[in-house]
């Protein structure tokens, strides 16, 4: 089985989130490394200050200036350790079941095939932002989906394809390096840099599959990239044409 780094760009989440699932990631067998990319740094400074900045399996990044949301995820693949590389937000939960189920797909296929993104087919949306509202799951009707240039411009006919796509948290290769361009305008992006990011790949051949045993929590709270982009989100999604 392939190695795999987890990869997370983060920016001021050491004590809400990453102080919770950091320990978490560092144990679990099936992650061999743990890449922290962070933004301001405050979040490396203050792991530094634990016993977990010891562990030989953690790589701590930090840079003198802010990178933005797909630069840093772009600076994740660069900085892993192993080939296989899974991209995770800062504030979101990931257990051994989303681990498991890459593994279980990497062995229906066969072997990791570099030229699939594999991305959760269960997101379960947990709501930190006082609204009061249940846990929401939005994308399971997508599982098992293997999204090809052939089938793309499908998905946009079905109800909530913006959560399927815009919010990542998906598993590649460093091959993506190949294709992810170094000189976009991240304002460009906006909060569309997951969307981006699977178009790009599906246009250049590769497979984006759903995978059902793939879930996670996906939370929603006040201090998230989520909500602080929802309005450019929103507009970028709804008025580009992200079709091929």
């Amino acid at each position: 089985m392939p190695k795999l780094t987890v990869a997370i760009p983060t920016m001021r989440r050491w004590k809400q989130f990453l102080s919770q699932t950091l320990p978490l990631y560092l144990k679990s067998e099936h992650i061999d490394y743990v890449v922290i990319c962070d933004e301001t740094g405050e979040d490396v400074e203050a792991i530094r200050k634990t016993p977990l900045a010891m562990n030989p399996k953690l790589r701590l990044h930090k840079y003198p200036k802010r990178l933005g949301v797909y630069y840093n995820k772009r600076n994740c693949l660069e900085k892993a350790p192993t080939d296989w590389v899974a991209v995770l937000d800062s504030d979101n939960y990931f257990q051994d079941d989303y681990f498991r189920g890459l593994k279980e797909a990497w062995l229906a296929e066969g072997g990791a095939n570099p030229h699939t993104v594999y991305a959760p087919g269960k997101n379960i949306r947990v709501f930190m932002d006082g609204s009061g509202k249940p846990p929401e799951e939005r994308t399971g009707h997508f599982a098992n989906w293997k999204i090809t240039k052939a089938n793309w411009n499908s998905v946009f006919e079905i109800k909530d394809w913006n959560f399927l796509l815009n919010d990542g948290n998906w598993v590649g290769h460093k091959v993506l390096l190949n294709i992810l361009p170094d000189d976009v305008d991240d304002s460009t992006v906006g909060g569309t840099d997951s969307i981006y990011i699977a178009r790009k790949a599906v246009l250049n051949g590769f497979t984006y599959w759903v995978v059902p045993q793939m879930s996670y929590l996906h939370t929603v709270h006040p201090g998230s990239h989520w909500i602080q982009t929802a309005a450019e989100s929103s507009r970028l999604l709804m008025t580009k044409d992200w079709r091929i």
